[in-house]
């Protein structure tokens, strides 16, 4: 039996190592074993082979070939990765191709799977670097090394076909796995063979070399002869270590995610916009092994000021920002398939490859840190729900905004409910407040940039990200504002807007209210009751789109009146509300009309009074080209919250 008490490497272990601490760590061993500690999936309690010199790298895919010892043969090339000759990687080697490859370390082979059966009594202490010492080490197996090879090679030479003396030109990459009866344990290993097939089938008896200058010239013995041990048990074996390549579900698992999550954040994804905030939230992302198709779309170029916070360096200055930030992550993982389209999302109508792709996507990232470009997502019928991320004006917050899975509140009602927690919340009064500005290039009409430091950035866009793996994988809408402060202490401030949405056309218009409007308005109600009260609506207009949102309601002015049976509004203050509401939000937010509640048994249909007062906010509104809208606040039940709104073509 063997155990390891000390994982360090032996430069970091050996300054504090004595008879003593030797002690401490078996009795803590020992302590890990009573408590479950040590029982992880991951890591073999009694291993047969200590870590090898080389390790070996390979994808999934190659992976899972070798994985079922009865499986066909994986024809291979290994290759170096840089200068480190100690990591080798492992690619498929077509072994018909006219060529061989020039850059590999040994070419080619052909890799299988053994499978052994052993009651192993603890681990070779050198890493085997002959057959004979690995045949001795597993002396407790069911069966010989040698009869287990014998009859792997003997299928293989049987399905070669035309190909045989090719096979028996190439080396061996074998998979070892010790199956470790006595501990219920499965331990992987890698053996690469100096020797040929032919060279290895001679040696147990399968086959014949052929006399004369031919190089890798085997005939097959009929019938087959015996073992020659002593030449089997010379044969040279280099031991590696095994790593999976980088690719999804191996990033996943690094990242402490499983296959649950990258299923249910999506598979392929749209991402709008590759500037600061997207190229760092897609690089950690695809780092922690999420989507498997990226498309991004974005029209822009990198220029100098972007260096000061983006992922991409000098060699890409005038080039295509989604072309670049797509190379960058295919550098990162090989299996992920990105493309681009190097244009803007249309105002009006995209283009067909934008529509195709939101069509076929699972999941739509606005990283533009555009409200125009969220505006636009909403008026496009075919595509999944959208989550949008962007940075505030001074570089101290990230907001993230996500759709429910039908798209009841879409991303412009949650921009406005957006801007109404800005309002109402006195730690986010702040965060629209413009920041400092530089100017990144002359002329009458200069361009100016943010003065983030990429350090806060880059903070920022991995909270970003953060919250990106958590909510994509959520059903219910969100908003959600990380903000960072002195020290990197980090505040979060969340609303979940649960519930539907209120909708009513009118004279061309869309007006819509989500429910948390109408319930906040139901406890200003509640609070002033038996009395009625009253105030006015703020909401975000978008004349171009001839849609309002009602993001919120004030409370009554100071000097207002209510009584049981009548309201009426005062003015005290309300000017300056309306000027305080729309400087905090960066002048998203403007006054859309009034709200008022009814007396209790009411019902929310408008009176006498409040028609005439519809009229009033008609001739109030005129200049704005747009229709009021009057909301009436009554008990809980069918119709507790109305809105009610006039045509102004009816009013001509």
């Amino acid at each position: 039996m063997t155990i390891c008490i000390d994982d360090r490497p032996w430069e970091d272990a050996k300054g504090d190592y004595s008879g003593a601490e030797i002690i401490r760590r078996i009795i803590s061993w020992f302590g890990r074993v009573d408590s479950g500690e040590i029982d992880d999936v991951l890591q073999l309690p009694h291993t047969v082979f200590l870590p090898a010199e080389q390790t070996i790298m390979m994808s999934p895919d190659i992976q899972s070939r070798f994985d079922s010892p009865e499986g066909s043969p994986v024809f291979l090339q290994i290759r170096p990765l840089g200068e480190n000759e100690k990591l080798l990687a492992i690619e498929d080697y077509e072994l018909d191709a006219a060529e061989q490859p020039t850059d590999s370390v040994f070419t080619p082979f052909v890799g299988f799977t053994l499978g052994v059966r052993a009651r192993n009594s603890g681990a070779m202490w050198h890493s085997p670097d002959q057959l004979g010492q690995l045949r001795n080490a597993l002396s407790g197996a069911e069966q010989d090394l040698l009869d287990v090879l014998r009859e792997r090679l003997t299928g293989l030479i049987a399905e070669a076909g035309d190909r045989i003396q090719r096979l028996y030109g190439s080396l061996l990459l074998i998979q070892l796995i010790v199956v470790n009866e006595t501990h219920e344990g499965i331990e992987p290993m890698f053996l690469g063979t100096s020797a040929t097939l032919g060279e290895i089938g001679v040696a147990l008896g399968l086959l014949f070399e052929s006399p004369g200058e031919v190089t890798h010239s085997f005939g097959r013995r009929l019938p087959v002869g015996d073992i020659d041990y002593d030449h089997a048990a010379g044969i040279g074996l280099m031991a590696a270590n095994m790593c999976s390549s980088f690719e999804g579900e191996v990033a996943a698992v690094y990242a402490g995610h499983d296959d649950d999550w990258r299923n249910s954040i999506g598979k392929n994804v749209v991402a709008l916009g590759t500037g600061s905030i997207g190229s760092q939230c897609l690089s950690s992302l695809v780092r922690e092994g999420a989507f498997e198709e990226i498309t991004m779309v974005d029209d822009d170029h990198f220029n100098p000021h972007n260096l000061a916070r983006h992922t991409l360096r000098q060699p890409q200055l005038g080039m295509p920002k989604a072309e670049q930030v797509c190379n960058e992550l295919r550098e990162i993982r090989k299996d992920l398939a990105v493309t681009t389209i190097s244009e803007k999302l249309d105002s009006t109508q995209p283009s067909d490859a934008v529509a195709m792709a939101l069509k076929a996507s699972d999941r739509v990232l606005d990283l533009t840190a555009s409200v125009g470009a969220s505006r636009t997502l909403c008026e496009i019928g075919e595509r999944p729900r959208a989550t949008s991320a962007f940075f505030n004006p001074s570089g101290t917050s990230v907001a993230v905004l996500q759709e429910d899975e039908d798209r009841v509140l879409d991303l412009a009602t949650l921009e406005a409910l957006y801007y109404a927690e800005i309002i109402l919340n006195p730690s986010l009064h702040n965060h629209l407040r413009p920041g400092n500005q530089a100017v990144v290039s002359g002329g009458q009409c200069r361009s100016v940039t943010s003065r983030i430091p990429a350090s806060r950035a880059a903070v920022l866009s991995g909270i970003a990200a953060g919250i990106l793996g958590e909510s994509l994988s959520a059903p219910a809408p969100a908003i959600i504002v990380a903000t960072t402060g002195k020290g990197g202490a980090t505040r979060v401030h969340r609303c979940d807007p649960a519930g539907e949405r209120t909708l009513l056309e009118a004279d061309g218009w869309t007006i819509g209210m989500a429910d948390i409007v109408a319930q906040r308005l139901q406890d200003l109600r509640q609070a002033s009751l038996p009395d009625e009260t009253g105030g006015i609506l703020l909401g975000v207009v978008d004349h171009s789109r001839c849609r309002i949102e009602v993001a919120m309601g004030l409370g009554a002015p100071p000097d207002s009146a209510g009584t049981p049976a009548s309201f009426e509004r005062g003015v005290q203050g309300t000017l300056d509300s309306i000027a305080d509401a729309r400087e905090r939000t960066m002048h998203q937010l403007s006054y859309v009309g009034e709200w008022h509640s009814h007396p209790r048994g009411a019902r929310t249909v408008p009176s006498v009074i409040d028609a005439a007062q519809l009229l009033a906010l008609r001739d109030e509104l005129l200049a704005e080209q747009r229709p009021p809208v009057m909301v009436i606040v009554g008990d809980r039940g069918s119709n507790p919250v109305s809105i009610e709104v006039i045509e102004c073509s009816a009013l001509h």
